[in-house]
């Protein structure tokens, strides 16, 4: 899991004689996602980068049975409510198709 924003991160910084310097960081990584069975649904859910400008999106992706990492429309960090949050549910029964197969 990351998270993104346009530039990385910006903070301002005043430096010497009033000149201002603007600083590029990328943001800091997201605490770890916590994913619970809730019986119909699987909830994930986790901290949020730290580190200055708001983010456009969180990337929030799961592995598959072929040993690579896909996302889901269930799951999209982009979305207000899930970047303000910071929790997403994905029914069980969208995790136990292809291409994760969730057994």
């Amino acid at each position: 899991m990351y998270a993104t924003n346009s530039y990385g991160t910006t903070s301002s910084l005043n430096y010497g004689s009033g000149a201002n310097i603007t600083i590029l960081i990328v943001p800091s990584t997201p605490g770890t996602p916590v994913a619970t069975n809730s019986g119909t649904n699987i909830v994930v859910t986790w901290t949020a980068s730290t580190i200055g400008a708001p983010l456009s999106n969180y990337t929030i992706m799961f592995g598959t049975v072929y040993g690579t990492w896909a996302t889901t429309t269930y799951c999209n960090g982009a979305n207000a409510t899930v970047m303000s949050s910071l929790t997403c549910t994905i029914p069980q029964t969208v995790l136990t198709q292809s291409p994760f197969n969730l057994t």
